[in-house]
């Protein structure tokens, strides 16, 4: 990538990430799809993060909260569970990507999706959706009906 088109890429991270602060609020998978596409899209290894919302659906915060390798990364519902707790969140969306550049999503992603779920259910928090990002594409597991 050149210096220009790095810089380009830069400024639009910066204006997309204007459009996610706190407050917003997500009523559709195209609110957040750009920013996940610009955040995600060309990481060469895997990266977990969680957008935290408030009870009107509303950004509280997002974070990456997991870092792996080119086709793997550990994940811990746990650490899900304590960060919305310590956010006081009511709903999350989780997404990751895929470096390949293949949107299907593994059978690991979706038991992850199932387990976090009910992790984050026994603390009466909603999964709106799991968002699989590679290169500058993207699937929801909800819309797609994997869970």
């Amino acid at each position: 990538m050149s210096s220009d088109e790095v810089i380009i890429i830069n400024q639009a991270k910066k204006i997309i990430a204007n459009h996610m602060n706190k407050g917003k609020k997500i009523s559709s998978p195209k609110d957040v799809t750009d920013y996940f596409i610009l955040n995600f899209g060309l990481y060469e290894y895997e990266v977990f993060g969680v957008l935290y919302l408030n009870q009107q659906n509303q950004v509280i915060k997002f974070e990456e909260l997991f870092r792996g390798t080119i086709n793997e990364t550990s994940v811990y519902p746990r650490e899900i569970a304590k960060q919305t707790l310590i956010y006081n969140a009511t709903s999350v969306i989780l997404v990751h990507n895929h470096p390949s550049g293949e949107c299907k999503p593994s059978q690991q992603d979706i038991q992850l999706t199932h387990k976090i779920e009910q992790v984050l259910s026994l603390i009466d928090v909603t999964v709106l959706d799991h968002f699989i990002v590679a290169k500058h594409n993207f699937l929801s597991l909800k819309e797609n009906g994997y869970y």
